[in-house]
């Protein structure tokens, strides 16, 4: 054991001891001696008891001066160090040193009323200020960009500068990049090569934050790689971090609810503590901490375990939507709620031409699409008309038109074109009554591709065995996302006896299948014409050429076919945005962007944005970099309106879900992996302090002055 003092340079606070005894040697008198016959018998008296007193003096002048050496020596901070396996062995002589401070998600944590930032903050300004002044440093803030630091140097301002502005992110850091970084940084300078290495990590000991399957940070030296010192201060002291997290959320079309509602799935987790139960889970239709509950649930939750809890919740209008679930407020707020930005479909007016019209209502060939889209759970309202009152149709109040084996639109072709052209929808189905020759020369301009011959695969005599079936499915195509799991096979199982061949149109016109059959023939094609969508099925809408009709898949799928090519389902969803990925924003012409609105209200303005770094995506649209979990939304201007939000760009962004694991590494992991106890060492950790602690001895001198001083008032009375 070894004894030590933080502030060796009080010590001279010591010579304050022998101020009893300089007062003592100050007014000793020695009197000169009278002799008075008549006081014999008072003085015999009085040296009995001075025998008694003079050992009473000597206890008083010792507890004074204890006192005072005591008090001088408390000032001084002594400690014994007890090594133990957690100590490092530290070389002696000065040391270049690499502070890393921990600025990932997890660093928000609050216990004990603090954040685990500040008290890391704390400990890395305290690592800076113990340095010897020749003892150059450097320092890295490990959050969001890569890890990256400069040579160590003697400008100690910079340095507890940037440690000082550092804030905690809401996102992923990588320590052992970071650390690595920092080992490089102190490798660098030359003309420091025989100065010590020595990494300071402040950090939560976070197991999320680190790599320990690859080799540790080293510096090359004459005979090889040499390990640094690391010293890792523990913000949370040893303490356990138990964390209660919305780590996923989806939302998904659910017709059972009705034609807006969706399902959405919430994954919920808990890091860190012990198993909950009924821990309340709130979902509402807006973001932010004043969003009012829709829905109230609850859920267990298993001790470090997640679980999925599914919602169901219809909106009462469609159009640009937000919703939110959220868990009661714990110590790591940012990942207590989370937000999915969607577009609910809209009122669709639909026009259904039926071409081949039957007194036999299921043999209509309008029958199966007429029932799907006026299904109560449909946001579909058609209006159903046959092919010779089509002409007297004004499609200016229709959103999209179903042509269903129409033999010719004959003088209405023109004004189709218009109406696709202005941004209207047009689905095209095929049959008996159809003329592929009359229709490319009627509907050449609109059509996907053009229509060549028809083809029998089999006939509904001969069974589904050489009927045709669909292959090559575009899952993720907004029309058909819907389909997931095991809805696909009540898709995939549909047979077609007869369809239409397509070819390829010519340059300029392009097309996409978003399926075929499974020779390889198109069966659904898309294209744009102008602002507006078409939609061409080669087969027939009635059960003449197929069974789709009658399989579960058909019903959804129109209406989803309706909804898309009314331009009320998003084109491409946005994959879920985590802080710190970028986010494309794509505005209409004639918008500018005018600020984006955090999730705290506050506006960043152009100017601002730029140095976040706002730039132009390659593709076209402005991109952005949040770095704050919740509901971003985006103000513009348009010519003519003036500054406006607007919903349709609003987008969510949630906190990277590895931040919400709070379990922490052991110390003696982390020590062995920077190479054992004689090259690192763990400060601020229960555990750590056990093996190899510091004992403060200034706490027990306090206690020995404050007896000293009982003893002198006992002394004194």
């Amino acid at each position: 054991m070894s004894i030590g003092f933080l502030h060796p340079g009080l010590l001279w606070g010591l010579l304050a001891a022998a101020i009893p005894l300089a007062i003592h040697l100050f007014f000793r008198r020695r009197p000169r001696p009278t002799p008075f016959p008549a006081i014999d018998f008072i003085l015999r008296a009085r040296r009995e008891t001075q025998r008694r007193l003079r050992i009473r003096k000597v206890l008083l002048f010792t507890a004074r001066t204890l006192l005072l050496a005591a008090a001088a020596l408390a000032i001084a901070r002594p400690r014994a160090e007890r090594p133990g396996e957690a100590a490092a062995a530290v070389a002696e002589g000065p040391k270049a040193t690499a502070i890393v401070l921990d600025a990932s998600g997890s660093m928000r944590y609050r216990l004990g009323g603090r954040a685990l930032f500040e008290r890391a903050r704390a400990d890395a300004l305290g690592a800076l200020a113990s340095l010897g002044p020749d003892e150059p440093a450097t320092a890295v803030v490990c959050g969001g960009e890569t890890p990256a630091a400069e040579p160590p140097g003697f400008d100690r301002a910079t340095v507890r500068r940037m440690l000082e502005q550092a804030e905690a992110w809401a996102g992923h850091s990588d320590l052992t990049a970071c650390v690595g970084a920092a080992v490089r940084a102190l490798a660098s300078p030359p003309a420091q090569a025989r100065l010590g290495k020595r990494v300071v990590v402040a950090t939560d000991l976070a197991a999320s934050a680190w790599r320990l399957d690859v080799p540790p940070p080293a510096i090359d030296g004459p005979e090889g790689k040499v390990l640094p010192e690391v010293k890792v201060q523990d913000a949370a002291r040893g303490a356990a971090l138990p964390n209660l997290a919305v780590v996923g959320l989806d939302a998904e079309p659910d017709p059972a609810a009705g034609p807006r509602g969706y399902r959405v799935t919430a994954a919920v987790s808990s890091s860190g503590g012990e198993a909950r139960k009924d821990v309340p889970l709130g979902l509402s239709a807006s973001a932010g901490p004043g969003a009012k509950t829709a829905i109230r649930a609850f859920v267990d939750l298993p001790a470090g375990g997640t679980v999925r809890k599914a919602l169901s919740y219809a909106f009462p209008q469609g159009g640009p939507a937000v919703l939110q679930v959220a868990l009661p407020e714990d110590a790591l707020a940012m990942d207590d709620a989370r937000a999915v930005a969607l577009v609910v479909p809209r009122e669709v007016r639909a026009l259904v031409v039926d071409g081949a019209p039957s007194p036999v209502r299921y043999r209509d060939e309008a029958y199966f699409v007429e029932s799907a889209l006026a299904s109560p759970a449909s946001p579909v309202r058609p209006k159903l008309v046959d092919a010779d009152a089509f002409p007297a149709e004004d499609l200016s109040k229709y959103d999209v038109v179903l042509l269903l084996n129409v033999r010719s639109v004959g003088g209405k072709a023109a004004e189709l074109e218009r109406f696709v052209e202005n941004g209207g929808g047009l689905f095209l189905a095929l049959g008996d009554e159809v003329d592929p020759e009359a229709y490319d020369r009627e509907l050449g301009k609109l059509l996907p591709m053009p229509l060549h011959v028809v083809k029998t695969a089999a006939s509904p005599a001969e069974g589904g065995a050489r009927a045709a079936r669909f292959a090559d499915v575009a899952w993720d195509h907004p029309a058909l996302s819907i389909f997931v799991g095991e809805a696909r096979e009540g898709f995939l199982g549909a047979r077609t006896y007869r369809y239409v061949l397509a070819k390829p149109g010519p340059k300029g016109a392009p097309a996409t299948v978003l399926a075929s059959f499974d020779d390889g023939a198109p069966a659904l094609v898309e294209a744009r014409r102008g602002r507006g969508r078409v939609l061409l099925f080669t087969s027939s809408a009635d059960r003449d050429w197929t069974d789709w009709p009658i399989r579960t898949s058909f019903l959804p799928a129109m209406q989803r076919f309706a909804g898309f090519l009314a331009g009320g389902l998003e084109e491409r969803r946005e994959p879920a945005l985590v802080v710190g990925a970028q986010r494309t924003i794509r505005l209409e012409p004639g918008e500018k962007l005018v600020a984006l609105v955090d999730p705290g209200g506050r506006e960043r303005g152009r100017a601002e944005l730029e140095r976040m770094g706002l730039r132009e995506g390659e593709h076209g649209g402005l991109v952005v970099t949040p770095r704050e979990p919740g509901l971003w939304q985006v103000k513009v201007a348009a010519q003519g309106k003036g500054d406006r939000l607007e919903p349709r760009l609003a987008f969510a962004v949630s906190p990277d879900p590895r931040e919400s694991d709070t379990r922490r590494l052991e110390p003696r992991e982390l020590t062995a992996y920077f190479g054992g106890e004689s090259h690192a060492k763990i400060e601020g950790d229960a555990q750590a302090a056990g093996a190899g602690r510091t004992i403060p001895l200034w706490s027990i001198l306090l206690v020995l002055a404050l007896a000293a001083f009982f003893l002198e008032g006992l002394l004194i009375s």
